[in-house]
């Protein structure tokens, strides 16, 4: 079996060619379609056509509240303006002549690493995908959590502050889009140049007024993950304390899901997890938030790297697609 894996992002769509043994053949990414649901079903059924002699289906990924059995988009997320309240799955068939399946980003993620990844065996774990903002996933008993209207596992709404604005979720304190904008401000860099451009103007409008202002023209810069980490890892003074705070907020979040579901293992996935720095790190940070707070090593979050890294969600489109449509 092989299908069509695509995985939605906020900067990005990735694709791959999968097959049932977790292997991926053909990979390639282009860019987000998030401007009409009419991009979004051409950015699919472009690559359907090009592919459609090799695969058996469809697997996709997306942001978003998501029924995974009736294929309807509830809400949430970078593509809720293009695909809130269609059915996802409905609207692909009526493009391609095979058989589609959808779940949410997070959940994709879960799956993966339940299915062949570092939660293979685990009873219980949970996934944090580290992207745009903050995909997850929680397994319990082998199988995934949907809890009420889909929205088990919506890490990117942890709060992680106190101050009353988009600083205190997760999505801008962890996640690429609020730690790339945050980089932007700082060091005076070109925001239209960014991923996501649009979503870093709007931003900007909710929250710029909380950065410096310079004289001189922004620089045309891009901020992508491996641009931060090497600045990071140059010692630059503003990168630095991004990161330091980027850390402690991430840290919260990993003991705040410890102390709720008391998991085996939280896996750390995404496009920032592939920094080889970031799991030490972030281990030391948990180490010093649990000695300040007088937590016990009984509630101490045990954290590993993905297997999959940023691949995870592709993958775990493919073993949704293998549950609901079998081998």
């Amino acid at each position: 079996m092989r299908c069509l894996a695509l995985d939605y992002g906020g900067s990005s769509v990735k694709y791959a060619i999968v097959n049932e043994r977790a292997e991926m053949e053909i990979t390639g990414s282009g860019p987000a379609a998030l401007e009409s649901t009419e991009a979004f079903l051409e950015s699919v059924s472009n690559l359907y056509n090009q592919y459609q002699n090799q695969i058996d289906g469809i697997a996709l990924s997306l942001p978003g509240f998501i029924n995974p059995i009736s294929g309807e988009h509830f809400g949430s997320g970078v593509y809720s303006d293009i695909l809130a309240g269609k059915n996802v799955i409905e609207l692909v068939k009526a493009r391609c002549a095979c058989n589609v399946s959808v779940e949410n980003d997070g959940k994709c993620a879960a799956l993966a690493e339940a299915w062949n990844g570092s939660l293979s065996g685990v009873k219980s774990g949970v996934v944090l995908v580290l992207g745009s903002g903050i995909g997850g996933g929680v397994i319990i008993d082998g199988k995934v959590l949907h809890g009420k209207n889909t929205t088990a596992g919506e890490f990117s709404f942890f709060l992680t502050g106190r101050d009353y604005n988009a600083f205190d979720a997760s999505w801008m304190s962890v996640g690429t889009m609020g730690l790339t904008y945050q980089i932007c401000k700082q060091k005076n860099l070109d925001l239209t140049i960014q991923d996501a451009a649009p979503m870093m103007s709007l931003l900007n409008t909710m929250v710029g007024d909380k950065f410096p202002k310079f004289n001189e023209e922004p620089k045309k810069i891009k901020a992508d993950g491996r641009q931060i980490f090497k600045w990071i890892e140059e010692g630059d003074h503003e990168a630095l304390i991004i990161y330091q705070r980027f850390l402690h907020s991430l840290a919260m979040m990993c003991e705040n899901i410890q102390i709720t579901l008391a998991p085996e293992l939280i896996v750390i996935g995404g496009g920032l997890s592939c920094a080889e720095r970031l799991i030490d790190d972030l281990r030391e940070e948990i180490d010093a938030l649990c000695k300040a707070t007088m937590i016990t090593d009984e509630m101490k979050a045990v954290v590993v790297r993905s297997r999959y890294l940023d691949e995870c969600n592709i993958l775990g489109a493919m073993y949704n697609y293998i549950q609901q449509y079998g081998m």
